[in-house]
């Protein structure tokens, strides 16, 4: 198994990062560093929103996106549906527009991932890499 940082430097993953306002992916998170940060890999592209808390210092590393990217595609991948994935991250209510919210924006993050890396790529990063 490899690990996230030998993940981005075996296949040559770069990293852009803006400065933010807001994280557009979830607007409410206001006690954080946000990032509009941009994955590239030779042609290909992934642009996303990214925060982190403010004890992190620097900006974030292709590894840390990659990352958080991962893990949240992994719980879609792993869910049969909204209420497994609530019930597995611990939302009391699952019928909470909030929780749901946030669930599509995984699943359209898990999309944009997958197209990103192609479906080896993807399934190689989500269960054959050390997540950090």
């Amino acid at each position: 198994m490899e690990t996230m940082k030998q993940f981005v430097n075996k296949n040559k993953v770069r990293l852009s990062v803006e400065w933010a306002d807001e994280n557009k992916n979830n607007p409410e998170w206001k006690d954080a560093n946000h990032y509009k940060v941009t994955l590239k890999m030779g042609r290909r592209q992934l642009s996303t929103y990214f925060s982190q808390g403010y004890g992190i210092k620097g900006e974030p590393r292709a590894e840390d996106v990659l990352s958080a990217l991962a893990s949240d595609s992994a719980g879609i991948e792993n869910a049969r549906s909204f209420e497994d994935w609530a019930g597995d991250l611990g939302y009391d209510d699952t019928d909470s527009r909030k929780a749901e919210k946030v669930y599509k924006a995984c699943e359209r993050q898990a999309d944009k991932l997958k197209n990103f890396l192609g479906d080896d790529l993807y399934r190689t990063l989500l269960w054959q890499t050390e997540n950090l």
